[in-house]
């Protein structure tokens, strides 16, 4: 779930921070900048690999520090426990605000206490500003989409699609627009929902647009006025999955897939295909921290989850990096339209959520 800008404007602060003078953790780049934790593991490859990085983590301690917002992350837990025996995974769970606050303030303070982080890309994007994250360069990539490559120093392991999700019982199988700019139409009047947070999923559609569609922002600004006058607010996209699926409103316009998927396959009255255009898609990430205290444990983990571990990110519904994964198919119709989240999104937090939020101004709440 987001909660619209991060407290204090963190996002804001871990983004421009290096802007604006010296920074809390000069001392500590200019150390790692002489020493690369990882180094002598980069020309390993294959068994020679899989073996000194499971002996060195055992040597380590045989723990891994994890700082995660994914909900789904104990699948991927167990199955590197399993095939890693003698390796522990300490993960801490929260959602992607207080995951970066505490990273943040905890490398501040000269203190880091987690070798990984596996969060959303704009919190991703605001670790990476302040050098607090290492590059990977393991056999993993070569197996990942493109677009899971070369986003600074973190690489994604998994996508998440924001899509329009419609209860059946509500909503008839014609009803659905071809594309999103349908939901202006008044018949819609009480049957939407939003979500309070996604100011990030507003950011993308709206450049999508001016960008994709060449609107204007006088008309892009219109169109979402008379879409807003149809929804209802919902705070939390578990709390909106599951209005969704009792029929509190018809269609919730920035619902994940995953969480359709999921409620469909327990039976709920559910779906989002054929899909509304664009869909959008979100990258979350892994992120090697660049003073980690188990280093050999954080490339092991981050193998097996660029690796082996993205069948089990398929198994939990997610969209997985990997370009190829046995037995799994990509819930994107093929052909649909997809934007990916505005690179903007990241470098100016302040003026979407402001925008997003004066635009939700009014608006009912749900439930």
């Amino acid at each position: 779930m987001r909660q619209g800008a991060l407290p204090a404007g963190l996002l804001a602060a871990g983004l421009l921070m290096s802007a604006c003078g010296p920074s809390p953790t000069t001392a500590a780049d200019q150390s790692r900048a002489e020493s690369n934790p990882y180094a002598p593991y980069e020309n390993l490859t294959g068994h020679e690999r899989a073996e000194k990085l499971l002996a060195d983590a055992r040597a380590e301690g045989g723990v891994l520090d994890l700082y995660t917002s994914n909900t789904d992350i104990q699948d991927l837990v167990d199955g590197f426990e399993e095939a890693h025996p003698g390796i522990e995974v300490r993960a801490f769970r929260a959602n992607s605000e207080t995951v970066l606050q505490r990273t943040l303030q905890e490398n501040q303070a000269g203190k880091p206490g987690n070798d990984v982080v596996d969060t959303n890309d704009l919190e991703l994007r605001a670790l990476d500003s302040q050098h607090l994250l290492r590059a990977y360069t393991g056999p993993s990539l070569d197996g990942l989409k493109p677009g899971a490559k070369g986003l600074g120093n973190w690489t994604a392991e998994r996508f998440n699609a924001f899509v329009a999700g419609w209860n059946t019982r509500e909503v008839s199988e014609a009803e659905p627009p071809a594309d999103f700019t349908g939901f202006a139409d008044p018949k819609w009047k009480g049957r939407l929902s939003v979500e309070v947070g996604d100011w990030d999923w507003y950011a993308s559609m709206y450049t999508y647009l001016t960008e994709k569609k060449g609107m204007s922002r006088t008309a892009v600004d219109g169109l979402f006025e008379k879409i807003v006058a149809n929804v209802k607010v919902a705070k939390g996209h578990t709390v909106q999955g599951e209005m969704l699926s009792a029929g509190q409103f018809g269609v919730a316009l920035s619902v994940y897939s995953h969480t359709v998927d999921k409620a469909a396959r327990k039976g709920a009255p559910v779906a989002w295909k054929p899909a509304v255009e664009p869909v959008i898609l979100r990258p979350n990430g892994i992120g090697l921290m660049a003073s980690p205290r188990h280093p050999a444990a954080a490339l092991l983990w981050t193998d097996y989850v660029l690796g082996p571990g993205q069948k089990e990110i398929a198994k939990s519904l997610r969209i997985p990096a990997a370009r190829h994964v046995p037995g799994y198919d990509e819930p994107v119709p093929p052909g649909t339209e997809t934007f990916t989240l505005s690179k903007t999104g990241g470098t100016e937090t302040k003026k979407w959520d402001a925008a997003y939020d004066a635009l939700l101004r009014g608006a009912p709440q749900a439930g």
